[in-house]
């Protein structure tokens, strides 16, 4: 039996180390810093799946060239309020930075900015971007598209992508912030729990469009949701029935794709796949400013008394209620004082990345 050690890590170290290793792939000082502060960032709030976990991911695309090291975003149609921007297959966080800082500047401008990107690359979690907005005192709105991995209801093949949507507004005494797949979780949740040797806990994943998989040696190969034609794949959110709710995530699913691949006029869940150089996720970004409808501050204090009156429910003995964004404040206290949590696979990951751009990195990870 194999077993997985999980330790922590101090974060600016690890901060430090991944800021090392992309300034070795070959991207300026100032994209290094802004990939490794969303790395850590996802780490910190708690999010293990997307943040240095999914760096052996990335490592795979700038080696192949799904990944193109010195391409930047470039805007391709503009108004006031809007704007396509064409990412060129640059790195997907760098993309999604740009893009939101636009949509923000506009917002700022004209009380509302909304930025669609193609031709991108996986850009970690949907939340970081919004709630960039909201640390900016704005309603911030980020979705992407991926490579097929749901099942459409009643579909025994995935055609639609994990297709995420996150919402972030500012709130006391913190940033409510709703980040979500329309899968009932992420691909990289699933990846997650194979490191770990861990069963699925629920119907994450059903082969056959309904038979769940649940025990982690089943005989069913999870490398095949990323296969398009295997007939495995992630459950919508609500399960894989129109009686649990099944078409809700996959009507989702499809909203997300007409404010990223529709709007942008670049690829559809559909036309990506993990091979072809010349497809690529979309992504959408809108900033809203709370001014354009009222008094800024009075909103937000409504907002937030909202979300008390949520909290203070009464609740299952030993379960408190809790709103989005409250875990993850909580964590990232945690985490900022106590380290990071990395299982020793991912560890060996970047170490191995490390080694073969010439990163010291024993001083980071004692």
């Amino acid at each position: 039996m194999v077993i997985i050690v999980v330790k922590r890590y101090d974060s600016e170290k690890i901060q430090e180390l991944i800021y090392n290793i992309y300034k070795a792939y070959g991207f300026t000082e100032e994209e290094s810093q802004e990939v490794a502060h969303m790395l850590i960032y996802t780490d910190l709030i708690g999010i293990e799946s997307h943040g240095v976990q999914r760096m052996i991911m990335y490592d795979d695309f700038i080696r192949n060239g799904k990944i193109r090291v010195h391409n930047k975003p470039e805007i391709v149609k503009e108004t006031d309020v809007s704007a396509v921007v064409d990412a060129h297959f640059g790195l997907g966080q760098l993309n999604g930075i740009y893009s939101m800082k636009l949509a923000i500047k506009k917002a700022k401008e004209h009380g509302i900015g909304m930025v669609t990107t193609r031709r991108s690359g996986h850009y970690g979690i949907a939340g970081y971007y919004a709630n960039m907005a909201a640390e900016e005192g704005l309603i911030g709105m980020s979705s992407c598209n991926s490579r097929p991995a749901m099942l459409p209801t009643h579909a025994t093949k995935a055609l639609v992508g994990t297709n995420p949507i996150a919402f972030a507004m500012p709130a006391k005494p913190n940033t409510f912030i709703f980040d979500a797949a329309t899968t009932t979780v992420p691909q990289g949740k699933i990846e997650v729990y194979r490191k770990l040797g861990k069963d699925l806990p629920a119907l994450w994943v059903a082969k056959d469009g309904e038979t769940p998989v649940n025990d982690h040696n089943d005989s069913v190969d999870l490398d095949l949701l990323r296969d398009p034609n295997a007939n495995v794949g992630l459950a919508p959110l609500g399960g894989v029935t129109e009686d649990t709710g099944s078409h809700k995530g996959f009507g989702l699913g499809v909203i997300v794709e007409v404010f990223t691949s529709i709007l942008s006029m670049g690829n559809t869940s559909s036309e990506i796949t993990p091979d072809d150089l010349s497809v690529g996720p979309c992504q959408s970004f809108t900033a809203i400013d709370p001014s354009i409808f009222g008094d800024k501050d009075a909103i937000i204090n409504k907002f937030s008394n909202y979300l008390q009156e949520i909290r203070d429910l009464p609740s299952v003995p030993g379960k408190p209620v809790i709103v989005a964004g409250d875990k993850e404040a909580t964590a990232y206290k945690d985490r900022s004082n106590n380290g990071i949590e990395i299982d020793d696979k991912t560890l060996a990951e970047v170490e191995g990345i490390a080694d073969r751009l010439g990163v010291s990195y024993e001083q980071f990870v004692k």
